[in-house]
């Protein structure tokens, strides 16, 4: 070997070992995840997204709301709520739903919180009798819906299928929250046939109370009947509305009701209004009302109409040798003062004819709703 191979093979040898340690020490810069933008969902309608990584669609909503309301009830007792009271209510909503090889699978969920007692809507353990206070420091949350859907079946916590009434601040329909099971068919010609299983009792048994409603709907208008049985009470309830619209702006609803007797789905004349009821005269044997309204522009609704309860309390068919009788009447104002900012103004006008003569009162609020 002489020399000059000796040089190149030691140059040779040393460029492997570099490019060798060079290798050994490279780093590696791994690539960056693409960014998952969130996605608009419209198949459900607007205000849906896409959860990331998911194929769940979630619509967030809400509502704030303020509202002051008055009463003059002096004539039906001294304790009867007179004067100013206010309410601010807040409501958060989450929608999701999915689709699935059974249907629309949905999660609702509705949690609500008032500064004050709405009596309209009490939470678990409130008195209904309290009307609405602008104390501060008084209040309350709760869930107020909690629900899930997979195609016609429902189950959760809502509003009793019997739930309904008019499109007036002055009717009364019966009905409250409750734990429920339930099943719509949609069918065609616009028919609707719904069926509930409903838990309104604590504990109290092991039989639910059963409710059903047969509706019907068209361009014109609608009609719909409800059936309630209160397996606690052992009394039935019956309901029927109808709804018409006479042209493009006039339109006409009615109510009737009858129970064979007080329970859990009776109607409440008294509710809403600051008027204590009676102890024990929840409920009418029957009732009928309607109303006429217009939509004068696409802002502004107005309404007026008139509801007569008779044997409130049913104390005709308990034996007693009286009855009482309610009439409720009222004029409601809506208007849109701009999108997703509404006002509404009602004032409702209530007397009863008892063993002491007729009394009366009145009752009306003011009330602002901003969703979203």
């Amino acid at each position: 070997m002489n020399i000059k191979s000796l040089l190149i093979g030691s140059a040779a040898a040393a460029v492997a070992g570099a490019s060798a340690a060079q290798a050994a020490d490279a780093i590696v810069v791994p690539e960056p995840e693409p960014m998952e933008y969130v996605r608009v969902c419209d198949v459900y309608g607007a205000g849906f997204f896409y959860i990331p990584g998911t194929e769940t669609c979630l619509k967030v909503g809400g509502l704030v709301r303020f509202e002051i309301s008055a009463n003059d009830n002096d004539e039906f007792a001294a304790s009867a709520d007179d004067g100013w009271d206010t309410l601010a209510r807040a409501e958060v909503t989450l929608d999701a739903r999915s689709e699935t090889e059974y249907g629309t699978l949905r999660g609702y969920i509705r949690l609500r919180a008032n500064s004050g007692m709405d009596p309209a809507s009490p939470a678990p353990g409130w008195n209904d009798g309290d009307a609405l206070s602008n104390g501060v420091n008084e209040g309350n949350a709760f869930v107020q819906d909690a629900i899930i859907e997979l195609g016609g079946l429902a189950m959760g916590l809502t509003d009793t299928l019997y739930d309904a009434g008019l499109s007036g601040e002055f009717d009364r329909g019966g009905g409250d929250r409750v734990h429920f099971i339930r099943y719509t068919f949609d069918a065609p010609q616009g028919f609707q046939f719904a069926v509930a299983l409903e838990e309104a009792d604590d504990d109290y048994d092991y039989t639910p109370n059963v409710v059903g409603r047969l509706g019907f709907s068209q361009g014109w208008g609608g009609a719909n009947l409800w059936a309630a049985y209160d397996a606690t009470a052992e009394e039935f309830a019956l309901k029927g509305i109808v709804t018409a619209n006479l042209t493009e702006t006039v339109f006409v609803e009615g109510i009737a009701t009858y129970e064979s007797g007080v329970s859990f789905y009776s109607v409440d004349p008294y509710n809403g209004t600051g008027i204590p009821a009676i102890p024990g005269t929840l409920g009418a044997e029957w009732s009928a009302g309607g109303l006429i309204g217009a939509q004068f522009t696409p802002k502004f609704r107005g309404s007026i109409g008139a509801q007569y309860f008779s044997d409130v309390g049913h104390l005709g068919d308990l034996g007693a040798p009286f009855e009482i009788d309610v009439l409720r009447a009222g004029v409601t104002l809506d208007y849109q003062i701009v999108q997703n900012f509404a006002a509404k103004l009602a004032v409702n006008y209530v007397t009863a004819d008892t063993p002491a003569g007729d009394v009366d009162g009145w009752h009306g609020f003011l009330r602002f709703d901003r969703t979203f």
